[in-house]
C-alpha cells in the first residue's frame, strides 16, 4: 500500500487505536497508507514509521526493552524519537551512524484513543469538555472498520434524512420524514447546524420518557474527518453527545471511532449505550459501503442534490476549499 499524500489530512490528528490496546507490546496501525508502530514506555506513548532503516523489517513485530523498541531482525533499538540507541553487532563504544533513525510522528492520547499526525499538527487534539470530563461518563465506541472512504462516513454524519429509513424505529420513522428548514453556519475552522427537531420513536436508555420523544440536534464538523453532535430532550434537558472521527486507512477504506457521553441515566449500564451505538453504526456502514462512486464527488453536478442536503453540500464545498484530496473525486 502506497503512502497517500494530502496537504490537509497529513497535518491533522487521526485516532488510530484504543489507548487500552497499547500495553507491553508494540501495536501496528495504518494511516493514509503508511504503516506506523505505537509503543508505550515509562515516559509515554510514541509513534514511529513501522520500518527499520537497516533492512526494512517491521518494528511492530519486535518488542520493548529498556524504553526502546527492538527490531525483530537484527535487534536494532530505537527510542521514542526514532533515534537508534543500540546496534548489537557493532563494536561497543563505536559511534552509531546519525542516519540510523526511524521517522517519528506526533502522538497523543485523548478521550481513550491514541491519535497520530504524520505531518506537522497545528496544536494538539481539540479539547471538548463533554468528552474529557469523567462526570459525563464518556464511552469510547468502536473502532468500526468500513470499506468506504472516510469522507463518505462524515457526509453520512451530516445527513438527517436517512435517520427515518436506515434507522427506522430507532432514530426516526418514515411518518416523520419531513425536515425543517436548515441553516448552515460556517466559520473559519468548522461548519455547523443547530436547533433541528427530530422525532425519535424510541427514547434513549436512561430517559424518563417511556415512549418516543423529539430531540433537538446540533451537529458540527470541526475537522475534515471529524464531527460531533448533541441531542437534547427540551422537556428535561437530558443530553447525549457523540464525537465521530473517521481515520483514512486507504483512499476507500477507513476506521471509525466514536465517543458517547451524557448528563443523565448514570444508573444505567454503560454497555447499553455502547451496544446501541454499535447497532446504529452497523446500519450506517451497510449502506455507506454500497455507495457509488466510492470516493466523495466534490463536483456538485456529479450527483443529484436536494435542498434537504444543504449540510452535506456545505461539507463537500468545505472539503474542496481546504484542498482535501484523499477520499474525494
Amino acid at each position: 500500500m502506497e503512502r497517500l499524500r494530502d496537504p490537509v489530512l497529513e497535518n491533522d490528528w487521526h485516532a488510530v487505536c484504543l489507548s487500552s490496546e497499547v500495553k507491553e507490546k508494540p501495536v501496528g496501525v495504518t494511516l493514509l497508507g503508511e504503516r506506523a508502530v505505537l509503543f508505550r514506555t515509562e515516559r509515554g506513548i510514541y509513534a514511529l514509521r513501522d520500518l527499520c532503516v537497516h533492512r526494512g523489517a517491521m518494528l511492530s513485530k519486535g518488542r520493548i526493552k529498556d524504553g526502546a523498541i527492538v527490531c525483530p531482525y537484527h535487534g536494532w533499538q530505537y527510542d521514542g524519537e526514532g533515534r537508534c540507541v543500540c546496534i548489537p553487532a557493532q563494536p561497543r563504544g563505536e559511534r552509531i551512524p546519525p542516519r540510523a533513525k526511524a521517522e517519528s510522528y506526533a502522538c497523543e492520547e485523548k478521550y481513550g484513543f491514541v491519535w497520530v499526525c504524520l505531518g506537522k499538527p497545528n496544536g494538539g487534539v481539540p479539547h471538548f469538555e463533554e468528552f474529557a470530563d469523567p462526570a459525563y461518563r464518556p464511552l469510547p465506541c468502536g473502532p468500526y472498520p468500513v470499506k468506504a472512504a472516510a469522507t463518505r462516513v462524515i457526509e453520512n454524519f451530516t445527513d438527517f434524512a436517512h435517520l427515518m429509513f436506515v434507522h427506522e424505529d430507532l432514530l426516526g420513522h418514515p411518518d416523520h420524514a419531513e425536515l425543517p428548514e436548515i441553516k448552515v453556519i460556517k466559520e473559519k475552522d468548522r461548519i455547523y447546524i443547530e436547533n433541528i427537531p427530530i422525532f425519535q420513536p424510541m427514547a434513549h436508555s436512561g430517559s424518563d420518557k417511556k415512549e418516543g420523544t423529539t430531540y433537538v440536534y446540533r451537529k458540527e464538523v470541526y475537522r475534515a474527518l471529524s464531527g460531533r453532535l448533541s441531542k437534547t430532550d427540551p422537556g428535561n434537558g437530558q443530553t447525549l453527545w457523540i464525537l465521530i472521527t473517521a481515520t483514512p486507512v486507504a483512499d476507500d477504506e477507513c476506521l471509525v471511532f466514536m465517543i458517547v457521553s451524557r448528563n443523565y441515566g448514570f444508573d444505567v449500564d454503560d454497555g447499553n449505550f455502547i451496544r446501541f451505538q454499535d447497532i446504529v453504526f452497523d446500519q450506517d456502514a451497510r449502506v455507506i459501503e454500497t455507495q457509488k462512486p466510492e470516493l466523495l464527488p466534490l463536483d456538485l453536478q456529479a450527483e443529484l442534490n436536494h435542498r434537504v442536503d444543504i449540510f452535506s453540500v456545505a461539507y463537500r464545498r468545505w472539503l474542496n476549499e481546504m484542498g482535501v484530496v484523499v477520499g474525494t473525486a
